[in-house]
């Protein structure tokens, strides 16, 4: 399997991602970085700490599936995984990846069970063609009034449980493996997309062309989600273009004049209520103050160095957990991952399961310099260098 992987601005979380991918128990992986022009030091930190990773630098930002389509022409395996910079993917990802699509050979494409970094299930793991009533459903908020309906729920697939594995039309660009047969036979992404609405696209063509795409519940990763975009004004507008293009690539020739119009003034409404929404005071997400107060747990596999660490970061009664020991673990104010000192599995199921009992999730990064804060997949993480 080959792994490819876009960067832009984001060298904290590539660098947390390219760590848990050093885990991978299958020798053959290959990673790839496609890195557009990215202004930080993403490129040089990547060279330095990852030397094994094939690292294309592009002098511009050519946009995320051109980025992509760069990295599958070189890269060697079978089965191509689109992976974003700001994901945590367990140790067995790639052999479990390859078992299940070696089992399934109608497979084109398939992504797994994301949660945000405070353990949060990401709705858009599963998804449905976003035809123009599930889109109305989506953002008139008619799908959370009947959060299980396949009728009203239809663009994140309610009726279908998170535990279940099962075909699914549309999956994320954040994690999405996709089989070599699949891409000789409808092409890579279409670079019409600059960024946004290519997943949705790649999707659909795979799925018309009689492949199947599927869910596979029991893979799980963490998406911190939102990290390699700015959300501001630019993104509103890049978003809902994506939209616009989506539905007259796919729809236009079936519509009628109305219903071109119909779709046009929807998208437009939607995208000056997003921009309108952008103005109004929202809460500003700030960095702790450290160290923090309470009780705590720390997740760690050396604990000595970590309870050394979390006197820097945390003062008040704590525990220090063995990665082995994680069934002792309990309610606490903190919790901090020692994310160094634990395999990569450990942690997600720690995130998984604890992260909903504490009121903060701290993710000590490889090396212990840089401290996580995640709030939501709709806030950018907050990020902590230590002295």
């Amino acid at each position: 399997m080959s792994v490819v992987i876009v960067t832009y601005n984001c060298r904290s979380f590539v660098q947390l991602c390219l760590y848990s991918l050093l885990w991978q128990t299958d020798e053959r992986l290959e990673v790839i970085v496609v890195d557009n022009d990215s202004q930080d030091d993403t490129v040089q930190s990547i060279k330095e700490q990852f030397p094994q990773v094939i690292l294309i630098a592009n002098q511009s930002n050519v946009g995320f599936g051109t980025a992509c389509n760069q990295g599958m022409q070189i890269a060697r395996g079978r089965y191509y995984l689109m992976l974003n910079p700001d994901t945590f993917v367990p140790e067995d990802l790639s052999q479990r990846v390859v078992t299940f699509m070696d089992a399934h050979q109608t497979c084109g494409a398939m992504g797994v069970h994301m949660c945000d970094g405070t353990g949060r299930f990401l709705p858009e793991s599963k998804r449905g063609l976003p035809t123009l009533f599930r889109s109305f459903c989506r953002f008139s908020g008619l799908s959370t009034l009947f959060p299980a309906s396949k009728t009203w729920a239809g663009y994140y697939m309610g009726h279908l449980p998170v535990e279940e594995t099962a075909p699914v039309e549309i999956l994320s660009g954040a994690f999405m493996v996709l089989s070599r047969a699949a891409i000789e036979k409808v092409g890579g992404f279409d670079e019409t997309f600059f960024m946004y609405g290519e997943d949705i696209d790649l999707s659909w063509r795979i799925h018309q062309a009689g492949f199947t795409n599927y869910y596979v519940s029991d893979i799980k990763i963490v998406h911190f989600k939102g990290e390699s975009t700015a959300k501001d004004q630019r993104y509103v507008k890049m978003f809902y273009g994506a939209m616009e293009l989506f539905y007259k690539k796919h729809f236009g020739a079936r519509q009628n004049g109305v219903q071109r119009l119909l779709v046009q003034w929807m998208i437009a409404t939607l995208g000056l209520l997003s921009s309108l929404r952008r103005l109004l005071p929202s809460p500003q997400v700030v960095a702790p103050a450290y160290p923090l107060q309470g009780d705590y747990v720390v997740l760690a596999g050396d604990q000595w160095s970590s309870s050394c660490v979390a006197d820097t970061l945390i003062s008040g009664k704590g525990k220090v957990l063995s990665d082995a020991a994680l069934k002792d673990a309990v309610s606490a104010e903190t919790c901090l991952l020692d994310v160094s000192s634990c395999r990569p599995s450990k942690i997600l199921d720690f995130v998984r399961i604890k992260g909903f009992f504490c009121k903060r999730l701290l993710w000590l990064a490889p090396g212990r310099k840089m401290v996580f804060h995640p709030v939501s997949s709709s806030n950018r993480t907050v990020i902590t260098k230590l002295d």
